[in-house]
């Protein structure tokens, strides 16, 4: 078995929620604490029931929607769903460290797609970065949470067409190309492409002269979850008003 440390922001978020009433409503639109705190158990639980037939050579279900997963974790007490989301992402540590340990490249079924096992992992620390700051917002632990490059690697490599999905369904010219950095100091820059009717997310190096939203990391990240930081100032347009109007629209979240 491949032993696997609870992450850092698994860590925070737990820590948060004992000070963070369940009513406290969220940035997560039609959420409270507590139904993000329930968002959260129930995918850690998808996530390993998907995995334990995995292990046991068995076929892998179907993931479940959130509809079908989460009501029973929403109907919880709020204490009982804050150890039970605990318990749940230790399970699910430990199952996909057994994963890991017999075959580190394992891939299997995942919402209609196929998952690396792996990619789970900065898959939920995403999550749980993301989440907390959805009930806790802008302070010193989010802006390092949210900033670390791997987590917007992840969300770009892993969700680069998920991201935009909603987005798309909002898009004021939908049939119009559309090609935009998201900057944040000197490393590769986020695209945003829609193309022949498809749209994705990319990372990118390239010139500074392109069309692009300046931002510090922590702010690109919410962004691209189609958050928007409490703080102005922390993004910088330079873009044409209708283009930065698409941007938003496009960036809404799932």
């Amino acid at each position: 078995m491949t032993d696997i440390e609870r992450s850092s922001e698994a860590e925070a978020f737990l820590d948060s929620r004992q000070y963070t009433a369940p009513d406290v409503v969220s940035a997560c639109e039609g959420w409270t604490a507590h139904e993000v705190t329930a968002h959260l158990a129930a995918a850690a639980a998808e996530i390993t029931r998907h995995l334990r037939p995995f292990l046991a050579g068995d076929a892998v279900p179907r993931t479940r929607t959130f509809e079908e997963r989460e009501p029973a974790y929403r109907a919880m007490d709020d204490v009982a769903l804050q150890r039970r989301l605990e318990t749940e992402e230790t399970q699910l540590r430990e199952v996909i460290g057994h994963v890991l340990a017999r075959d580190p490249e394992a891939v299997i079924p995942w919402t209609g797609r196929t998952m690396a096992v792996a990619k789970f992992l900065p898959h939920m620390r995403n999550e749980f970065a993301v989440h907390r700051w959805d009930f806790v917002g802008d302070d010193d632990v989010s802006y390092r949470l949210l900033s670390q490059p791997e987590l917007t690697q992840h969300a770009v490599d892993v969700l680069g067409e998920i991201l935009l999905r909603a987005g798309r369904r909002r898009d004021p010219r939908p049939d119009e190309d559309f090609d935009v950095r998201l900057r944040a100091g000197d490393g590769p820059a986020v695209r945003v492409r829609v193309h022949d009717g498809s749209a994705r997310l990319d990372l990118v190096s390239d010139g500074a002269e392109r069309p692009h939203v300046e931002f510090d990391p922590a702010a690109r990240t919410l962004f691209v979850w189609g958050r928007r930081p409490d703080r102005r100032g922390r993004a910088r347009s330079h873009l044409a008003q209708p283009d930065l109007a698409r941007l938003q629209a496009l960036l809404a979240g799932y």
